[in-house]
This record gives structure tokens, C-alpha cells and sequence, in this order.
């Protein structure tokens, strides 16, 4: 049923700042999800700590305090949008509180953990299924994703966001010329992505990286170039390549088990990231991501990246994936899916 725009919306957030987390992908999409919140009319009720240490004592009196404070001070019947994980053992308790005043929960996933870590602890995966059914809907990454909840019992409404946003301008650089593809970029955090240093040498695609902790004289390759690091809210003007990699773990012949397993159900950020940037993709077969590049036609699956060395891209087809990737780009940047996922969950609630 849909409720008048009277009923009073908020989103509540805890968001830890280090050193680790300035530059990261992770801190973008958190703040990217609190502008478009914003913009949907959502109260900001977001908590910053500056946190360089682990979480300690006065880390949780502080998060508890300040979620008190909140459910004090909303109106009977309001709705709370929330950013998971967070304080995803005890939250339940303050779901519960609410319900005293009519308060409806929400949460926006970005991980979810047991999942992340290989699904392989049935116990961990149960209790956590069990944490999301205190909720009283979810905005899932995707229909997999989705179907993975229902699979562990998940009960609540859940609606597929589909992509994540990634607020930026639209790209200064000047349109290219038609031409084949031949470069690739791979953006991330380059401790976790060792396949880096094996990726197919002086081959026919130049392969340029973007991230922090790339070991420089560790590849050999005239062809595997290491940009450096920009903020997140810069990045995206900065990308140099054709096509934008998906790819995790260490080796160049499959996705490492956990990781890869991961992206048979979530939506990476770098997706996003590309998109943004004007990049069709390139993403493992069996990926949750690669329905949607097949579907919107965006890029191009495979199931090693010794493909590449025999893949080959017309100019023809290169300026369709582009093409596409451009349309999507541009929701993409404005917001556009979890405002259409925002509208679905008020109209559920």
C-alpha cells in the first residue's frame, strides 16, 4: 500500500573514517547512497567516527547512544532506511524498539557477510538470514542475490537494485574516434587482486591498473602499466582504456573460489565505476554482473583471461558495447537506480 507523503523518512547511517577507508570504493558508495537518500527526502542521520583503531568499547556506547537518540526523536509511523552491515548482531534489538512507535526498517545491502566469506559456515549464513527477516524489507543487489536470501529463508520483500549508483559528472574527455579496442583497465585495491602481476605479457591489449599496494617490480610486462591512485570522486574523469576489467583473487585462469563465488551474487563496485566512466566491460562468465552486460549488450564474458589474447573486437561492435555503456552510464551517475528502488520500497511499505 502507499502511504501520503506526510509519513516522515530517514536514513540512519554509521560511517568510519580512517586513513584506510579515504580513498576507498566502499566509502563512495556509502556516501553516494547518502545523497541520493537525501535527495528522495530522507532525513540525514548519519554518524561519522573518526576511527583508526579497532572498534573498542566507547565505539559501541557512542553507535548505541546515538540510535536511542534517533528512535526517540522520530515521529510514530516513520520509515528508516538503513546502509548493511551495520552492527548486524544487535540491531535487531533496536528494530524491536521501534516497533513501539509504529517505525518501519529498511535496509540498503552493500555486503553481506557470511556470503562474502564463502557461504561456507551454514551457521553464520542462518544467523544472518535470520537478522534480515527483523527488517521489514531489503534492497538487494540483484535477482541472484535475491534468489540466494530466498534460498536461506529470507521471507521479507526484497527489491533488486540492479546496479549500484556512482555520483559523478558526465566525463570530460573528448569522444574518441571509432577504432579497435586495446586497452584494458582494472581498478581496486591491488593487495587483494595478486592476479595482477600474471596477466598475459606483451600480448595484443595493453592493460593499465588504477589502486593502492601495486608491487611495482614485481610484473614484468611492457604491457601492464600501474597508474596510481585518485580519490574516488575523481577516478572516474580518470580511467585510460577501452574496456573496464572485473576479475578477483590470484590467478589469470579462474576466479579465486571465495571471491569468485562472491560475484556469481553481487554487484561490484568497480561495475559501477566503469560505467561511470564511459567503459564497456569485461567480467567472468557465471557472473551475477554478466546477465546484465549481456542483456543491455555492454561488454563481454569469459571464463579466463587467456581469452583475451584470442578475443577480437570489431570497431563496429567496440562503438555498440560503448554506445550502450554510455545510456547506462548516464543513470548510473544521476542516481537513477536507487531512486526507482527507494519509490519501490515506499509503495511495499
Amino acid at each position: 500500500m502507499t502511504h501520503s507523503s506526510k509519513r516522515k523518512k530517514y536514513q540512519f547511517c554509521i560511517f568510519e573514517q580512517n586513513e584506510e577507508t579515504r580513498n576507498s570504493a566502499a566509502t563512495k558508495a556509502v556516501l553516494d547512497c547518502n545523497s541520493v537518500f537525501s535527495e528522495a527526502g530522507y532525513t540525514d542521520y548519519t554518524v561519522t567516527f573518526n576511527n583508526n583503531s579497532r572498534r573498542g568499547a566507547a565505539f559501541y556506547l557512542a553507535a548505541f547512544r546515538e540510535i536511542v537518540k534517533l528512535l526517540l526523536g522520530v515521529k510514530r509511523g516513520s520509515l528508516i532506511g538503513v546502509q548493511y552491515p551495520i552492527l548486524n548482531k544487535v540491531f535487531k534489538y533496536f528494530i524491536f524498539m521501534g516497533r513501539a512507535k509504529g517505525i518501519r526498517f529498511f535496509a540498503v545491502i552493500h555486503d553481506i557477510e557470511s556470503l562474502r566469506l564463502g557461504a561456507k559456515d551454514a551457521g553464520a549464513v542462518k544467523t544472518e538470514a535470520c537478522n534480515f527477516n527483523h527488517y521489514d524489507a531489503l534492497i538487494v543487489h540483484n535477482d541472484s542475490m535475491k534468489q540466494w536470501l530466498r534460498d536461506q529463508g529470507v521471507t521479507i520483500p526484497l527489491v533488486s537494485l540492479k546496479v549500484f549508483d556512482y555520483l559523478a559528472p558526465e566525463r570530460t574527455a573528448p569522444a574518441k574516434a571509432p577504432h579497435v579496442p586495446s586497452r584494458i583497465v582494472y581498478a581496486g585495491n591491488l593487495s587483494k587482486s595478486t592476479f595482477v602481476y600474471k596477466l598475459p605479457q606483451n600480448g595484443r591489449w595493453k592493460f593499465n591498473l588504477y589502486g593502492p599496494n601495486y608491487l611495482e617490480g614485481k610484473s614484468s610486462g611492457e604491457n601492464v602499466v600501474w597508474k596510481g591512485v585518485y580519490p574516488p570522486d575523481e577516478i572516474a574523469q580518470r580511467l585510460e582504456g577501452d574496456f573496464g576489467l572485473i576479475w578477483d583473487g590470484t590467478e589469470t585462469d579462474r576466479c579465486d573460489e571465495i571471491m569468485g563465488n562472491y560475484l556469481r551474487y553481487n554487484n561490484p563496485h568497480k561495475f559501477s565505476l566503469y560505467l561511470a566512466a564511459g567503459l564497456p566491460v569485461i567480467a567472468p562468465a557465471g557472473s551475477a554482473i554478466g546477465k546484465l552486460i549481456s542483456e543491455h549488450q555492454i561488454g563481454i564474458l569469459v571464463s579466463s583471461l587467456a581469452e583475451l589474447e584470442s578475443l577480437s573486437v570489431s570497431q563496429e561492435q567496440y562503438a555498440e558495447f560503448a554506445a550502450n555503456c554510455r545510456a547506462l552510464g548516464t543513470r548510473v551517475r544521476s542516481g537513477h537506480f536507487l531512486k526507482e528502488a527507494l519509490q519501490q520500497i515506499e509503495s511495499i511499505l
